[in-house]
């Protein structure tokens, strides 16, 4: 006999033996109830946990559609304060160039390309919209001049910096006050040449714009001297070499200044 039929055999029995203790005694004992009443609530408790399981597994799913749709909105909530945090490190800069060097700041472009190596000569802006941009706009930076905006074309402006050799900056030095011109030098350097001195010029003097050439606003930085060069004794203007105030290597962004 087979283990199938035995327990059904079990379970007419135990119904059987349930009505007759039922009807003639009042009451089965509670043993009995208990073992008759487990089979038939088995059903019952499979259902039970089928539909709680059942139930778990869509609340897990509903639970990882809510993440991966909050995981999105932090992603964009992040970027989006990643973009305030850089129009606002721009307009900060924009506001200390119109601060400390001119009032006349038109406009900031990105910087899209331009000269390798340490000597850089040219760079080339992106400019976004067309108009503002014009040729023998003064490029500067909050550390200091970058150089000066030779042509624009075709959404791009082309920059001669005060490290190409064909640059000619009227310089001062600051506090000192004198008159000469920096010209690009090989080697990531300016040469001051023709310098009218008022009092002597020492390693370490910031070199900053003068009115000669009138081509840039008066007193944006350009550099810190690192060396006097020896005076010639029948000349009495001086030279001397000036190491860039801002990194042209590194730049991402410049701000462009009304041409004088």
């Amino acid at each position: 006999m087979s283990s199938f039929f035995r327990a059904w055999y079990v379970f007419l029995a135990l119904g059987l033996a349930t009505f007759v203790a039922t009807a003639f005694v009042g009451r089965a004992p509670v043993g009995l109830s208990v073992a008759v009443a487990l089979p038939h609530q088995m059903p019952y408790r499979v259902g039970v946990q089928l539909r709680e399981t059942l139930a778990a597994m869509v609340d897990r799913r509903e639970l990882r559609r809510e993440n991966s749709t909050l995981r999105e909105r932090l992603d964009s909530a992040r970027l989006r304060i990643r973009e305030l945090e850089l129009e606002t490190a721009r307009l900060q800069e924009t506001l200390a160039i119109r601060q400390e060097q001119s009032p006349g700041v038109v406009t900031t472009a990105p910087v899209v390309g331009g000269s390798s190596g340490s000597t850089v000569e040219r760079l080339l802006l992106g400019t976004a919209r067309t108009g503002e941009i014009v040729a023998q706009m003064p490029v500067t930076v909050p550390a200091g001049l970058v150089g000066i905006v030779t042509e624009v074309a075709a959404g791009r402006a082309a920059v001669r910096t005060i490290l190409d050799p064909e640059s000619r900056i009227g310089v001062s030095v600051r506090g000192k006050g004198g008159q000469g011109v920096a010209v690009g030098e090989i080697g990531g350097l300016l040469r001051v040449v023709r310098f009218v001195e008022s009092d002597p010029v020492e390693v370490g003097d910031v070199v900053e714009t003068s009115s000669y050439g009138g081509l840039f606003p008066r007193g944006v930085p350009v550099g810190t001297v690192t060396e006097v060069l020896p005076q010639d004794p029948n000349d009495l203007r001086r030279s001397f070499l000036v190491r860039p105030s801002a990194d042209l290597s590194t730049l991402l962004e410049v701000a462009l200044i009304t041409p004088q």
